[in-house]
This record gives C-alpha cells, sequence and structure tokens, in this order.
C-alpha cells in the first residue's frame, strides 16, 4: 500500500515539473499565449482574484480526495491510482501557474476547420488521467465496490469510530483556525498598507474561510470514519470468526484487502489448528 502510494505521488510530481519545464522552454523561445481562464479559456472574464481563489480552493479538496483515493483503493487498482495522479498532477500545473503567473501558459496548437485552439501538457495529462479513470472504473467495477466482501454495517464499534473521526475534525478545525487567523492577519495589513477599505473585503474572506473550514473537517470526519473501519472492522471480523470457531462452525478466516493487522490471518489459523487438536 505504501509503495503505491508513493508511486502515484511520483507521478503526480512527474507530470509537474515536466509540465512546468515545457512552459518555461515555450516562454524563453516566446511560443505560447496567455490563457486567463480554465481550460481552453473557460472563465477568463471572471475577475482575477476570484479565479484564483477559486481554483485554489477546489484544488484544496481536490488534493485532499486524490490523497484518500491513492490510500484506501486497492492494490489490484494501480492503473486507476495512476490515472488520479495524472489528472491531479495536470490541474496542479495549470493551478501553479495562475498562483506564479497570473495566468496558463498554453502553447501547443489544435484546429478543427475554422476553429482553433490550443493547451499545454498539463491540459494532456488531465485528458489522459480522465480516460485512464474512466477505463477503469469500467473493467474494473466489481473490485472497486467489492459487493460480495461488505461486512454488512460500517460501524462496527460505532462509539470508538465515532470518537476517533471527531477527534480528527477536531484538529483539522483547531488548525484551520489557526491558519485563518494567520491569513485574515496578513491580509487586514495588507489591505491598510495598500490604504484599501478592508472591512467588507475581510468580512467575506472570513465568511469564505469559516464555511470552507467547515467542509473540510466534514470530509475529514468522514475520512476518519474510514480510517476506523480499515482498523476496527479486522478486530470486529475476529471476533466474529472466533465466536463461530466455539460454536463448533468450521471455517478460514480472512481480512478484505487493505485491512490493517493482517497478521490476526495467521493467528486465526493457530487458534484454529489448537482448538481441532483439543477436540
Amino acid at each position: 500500500m505504501g509503495r503505491q502510494v508513493l508511486k502515484g505521488l511520483g507521478i503526480f510530481l512527474a507530470c509537474l515539473i515536466i509540465d512546468q519545464i515545457s512552459k518555461a522552454i515555450s516562454i524563453e523561445a516566446s511560443q505560447f499565449h496567455e490563457n486567463p481562464g480554465f481550460i481552453f479559456g473557460i472563465a477568463r472574464d471572471l475577475p482575477a482574484s476570484l479565479r484564483v481563489i477559486g481554483l485554489s480552493s477546489v484544488f484544496g479538496f481536490l488534493f485532499f480526495f486524490y490523497l484518500l483515493l491513492v490510500y484506501f483503493l486497492p492494490l489490484q487498482l494501480f492503473k486507476l491510482k495512476a490515472g488520479l495522479s495524472l489528472l491531479t498532477g495536470g490541474i496542479f500545473g495549470n493551478v501553479t501557474d495562475r498562483v506564479f503567473r497570473g495566468t496558463s501558459i498554453d502553447f501547443i496548437p489544435l484546429s478543427f476547420g475554422d476553429y482553433g485552439m490550443s493547451f499545454n501538457l498539463a491540459d494532456a495529462f488531465q485528458w489522459a488521467g480522465a480516460f485512464l479513470i474512466l477505463y477503469n472504473v469500467i473493467i474494473h467495477e466489481r473490485i472497486i465496490w467489492y459487493p460480495e466482501n461488505q461486512r454488512g454495517k460500517f460501524l462496527v464499534y460505532p462509539k470508538e469510530q465515532l470518537r476517533f473521526a471527531s477527534k480528527l475534525a477536531i484538529v483539522a478545525l483547531s488548525s484551520s483556525f489557526l491558519l485563518g487567523l494567520f491569513a485574515a492577519t496578513y491580509l487586514r495589513n495588507t489591505m491598510q498598507s495598500l490604504q484599501v477599505n478592508s472591512a467588507n473585503n475581510l468580512l467575506l474572506f472570513v465568511i469564505a474561510y469559516i464555511c470552507l473550514s467547515l467542509i473540510f473537517a466534514i470530509i475529514v470526519f468522514f475520512a476518519g470514519l474510514f480510517f476506523s473501519h480499515r482498523t476496527a472492522g479486522p478486530f470486529f471480523a475476529f471476533e466474529i470468526y472466533v465466536e463461530d470457531l466455539l460454536a463448533g462452525r468450521d471455517r478460514e478466516f480472512y481480512l478484505r484487502e487493505g485491512d490493517h493487522y493482517k497478521h490476526l490471518e495467521s493467528i486465526a489459523r493457530d487458534v484454529r489448528v489448537a482448538l481441532k487438536k483439543k477436540s
């Protein structure tokens, strides 16, 4: 699992580095044009600040979901993880342009008759990633959903799982509060130094930041439930297995792909053998 996460992050970083190098070369050769919008210039008429804030917020959530998916998806779905890495790396390549340059750099021309457009390698990575994701979702539907391998209920130890998830959400909110306090102070001081009326802008920033922080905390809460299920699930399954053995229902014990405490499988085999010898 850890190796696949590192490989996925490696693909992500490779997309970002290759994209930025290609754009730097096109700028040096003066063979490019600026694209202030999203892909193919969509939303180019929005204010620059709104585009940057919107992209940064969306990408922040997207990157968080990306990390969760790369971690939670089964080992058999590495190609799907690679597609997610390509897609996320391409998006981050264009977001990086807008953060540091204020616009995206397009240098690859594409024309269809009288209609022409241009794109960059980040866009190409996004297309390739989206195609790879769609392809793997279609051909690996059974692996993704595991309809025959569900435990029947998600909250196997509700009290402990909810407590763990709540702690994570509190940590997320506390971290967001500290970062928001710093950001609001920095924004207010910057606006005052530029002699800009900061009251309304600062209020809008605080409202938006609180909303985003709450959404993020909710996401972290449910992510905590997923994490705790990987931990609590094996013990729940082992409990049921031991009860079955004591009741005379002999069977093998297997954990699901991605579960923690895989050593319980060998312990279950030893317990099974020991009970058979006694009987």
